[in-house]
């Protein structure tokens, strides 16, 4: 399936989901909207259109859709709300002092102008109020899908694609004169195809939370973890040195050599090899490769090493 094929399949699918919801009398919110768009992609798509919705790329690509139709959503309910204006500008006219009111007219209803004008406040104030909260609650949820798409679900890393726009804003950066260093972690997991190979895909997952949570625990809240694909990760140290980032390296690989990790009572031992090398500016794919150059020196000299590139090797 092209590109074109899968993405007017999606639309018609936001369309359809849209209309139930219209037709089951809902608010135009996210979490109907999902739940909506879920039921008929069960229902209505196809083997080949469900598998490409779920390889990285698409899940990315629907997620965007998925925050293009919450702003229509969103649009749609602040114009579903201008007759509150409208109301305002009608009773602005009713009550111009033009509309030649009579001493003995007013005399004789000032009691029920005044309720009436007490009753519109309150109607008002809550039709405000609910607008409001739903257009606030609605904001929240296209923010929070938002940081969803740069978040890798099983570690909660940033994932690839936050960190190649962070690396490129990084390295814009380094072109400053007097800017600290920064260096880069890569990080693999040894022999993980085993892990799933013996235990399960699973116990794989599980191996990867846990080396997720160890780093995170080692570095400093000035860094950044991201999961590069599969068992890999990769480290952003910002404002390091080189012996900074190898002290963080060393840990990272000691606290993982020495852990306990048990799956159905089988105790899996499981190690880490990791290249570290400079962050070079704008030369992003440079950088990753000469950690990828480091990473594979690591596993070259037995895995479980820590091997560095200095910036003189490029």
């Amino acid at each position: 399936m092209n590109k074109d094929d899968f993405d007017t399949k999606s639309w018609e699918l936001s369309t359809q989901a849209l209309s139930n919801i219209r037709t089951k009398k809902l608010s135009p919110l996210p979490n109907n909207y999902q739940a909506e768009f879920y039921e008929l992609l069960e229902n209505q798509m196809s083997a080949e259109l469900t598998g490409e919705m779920y390889t990285q790329e698409s899940v990315s690509n629907h997620v965007n859709k998925y925050l293009e139709i919450a702003q229509i959503a969103l649009q749609a309910f602040i114009q579903s709300h201008q007759d509150i204006s409208q109301v305002m500008q009608e009773h602005s006219q009713r009550i111009s002092p033009s509309h030649a009111y009579t001493d003995d007219y007013l005399s004789k209803n000032c009691t029920n102008i005044v309720e009436n004008l007490a009753q519109l406040d309150t109607d008002m104030s809550h039709a405000l109020i609910k607008a409001h909260d739903q257009i606030k609650h609605l904001t929240q949820s296209i923010e929070l899908l938002n940081e969803e798409n740069r978040i890798d679900p099983l570690t909660k890393f940033y994932n690839r694609k936050e960190l190649f726009r962070d690396l490129v804003s990084i390295g814009d950066n380094l072109q400053n004169e007097g800017v600290p260093e920064c260096y880069l972690l890569m990080i693999d997991m040894d022999d993980f195809k085993a892990i799933n190979d013996t235990y399960s895909h699973l116990a794989g997952d599980k191996t990867l939370v846990f080396v997720a949570r160890t780093i995170a625990s080692l570095i400093r809240s000035s860094d950044k973890a991201y999961r590069f694909g599969g068992d890999e990760f990769i480290i952003v140290l910002n404002r390091s040195t080189l012996d900074v980032a190898q002290t963080i390296a060393e840990k990272i690989r000691a606290h993982i050599e020495k852990a306990r990790l048990f799956y159905e009572n089988n105790e899996m031992r499981i190690t880490v090899s990791i290249g570290v090398s400079k962050l070079r500016g704008k030369e992003v794919e440079t950088s990753l490769l000469s950690a990828d150059r480091a990473l594979y020196e690591a596993k070259n000299k037995n895995k479980n090493q820590v091997f560095i590139i200095s910036s003189e090797e490029g």
